[in-house]
């Protein structure tokens, strides 16, 4: 899967997270994390159709923890 694809997604879906735009700077090393982590669970659950929900419970667990 494309990691441009991925990080638009991942921008889109921030916005359930963040009141403003202005909160969603990442460094290039937390951004590869949340890639990363969405590109193994979608090959270890073979779910490409299902990107958008990976995504939201990548993005749950990462501000959940943070």
């Amino acid at each position: 899967m494309n990691r441009l694809l991925i990080r638009k997604m991942i921008q889109h879906s921030l916005k359930d997270y963040l009141w403003e735009e202005e909160n969603c700077i990442l460094t290039e090393k937390e951004w590869a994390d949340l890639e990363e982590k969405v590109l193994r669970q979608i090959q270890e659950d073979d779910q490409n159709e299902a990107v958008y929900s990976i995504i939201q419970d990548v993005l749950y667990t990462y501000f959940t923890n943070k």
